[in-house]
C-alpha cells in the first residue's frame, strides 16, 4: 500500500481532543487515527454515491442560540417534505438541540437535503444512518 503525505487543518479545539484521546490510549500515530476516522466517514456515506431510494436518518445536532439555523431549520425541511417522513426535536440543554430527520427518497433528493442542512450556519455536526432499500 502506497503511503502519500499530505498537510490539513485542524480546529484548534478539535485538535486538543485528538491529541487528549491520543495520550489517553497511549496512541503515537496521529496519521493512523486520521486514516481510520476519514475511512469510517467514507465508508458511513458510501451509500451516497450510488443511485436509488434511501432511507434512514439524519441525525442533526446545532446550537439554537444562532438566529441562522433557529429560522432556517424549519423552512430547509419544509423545502424537503418529498423526502422527509418524519421528525424529532430534542434540547441537550439550553442552548443545543439535535434533531433526528427521518428521510426516504431519491438518493439525488437526499443528497440536496443534506447539502442544505450543512450550510446552515450552528450546525455543529451531521451524522447519517442510511440503507439503499430500493432501485428507482
Amino acid at each position: 500500500m502506497r503511503i502519500v503525505k499530505t498537510g490539513i487543518s485542524f480546529r484548534k479545539d478539535i485538535l486538543d481532543d485528538l491529541e487528549n484521546y491520543m495520550k489517553s490510549l497511549g496512541i503515537k500515530s496521529r496519521s493512523k487515527i486520521v486514516n481510520e476516522a476519514v475511512g469510517m466517514y467514507l465508508a458511513d456515506r458510501a451509500v451516497l454515491m450510488g443511485k436509488g431510494i434511501v432511507g434512514g436518518a439524519v441525525l442533526i445536532y446545532y446550537d439554537h442560540e444562532v438566529r441562522e439555523i433557529r429560522e432556517n431549520l424549519t423552512h430547509v425541511q419544509h423545502d424537503f417534505m418529498d423526502v422527509i417522513i418524519s421528525n424529532t426535536h430534542a434540547h441537550i440543554d439550553k442552548r443545543h438541540c439535535i434533531e433526528a430527520i427521518l428521510v426516504k427518497g431519491r438518493i439525488e433528493r437526499i443528497k440536496e437535503l443534506i447539502k442544505a442542512l450543512e450550510s446552515l450556519h450552528g450546525l455543529k455536526e451531521l451524522r447519517l444512518g442510511l440503507f439503499k432499500i430500493g432501485e428507482e
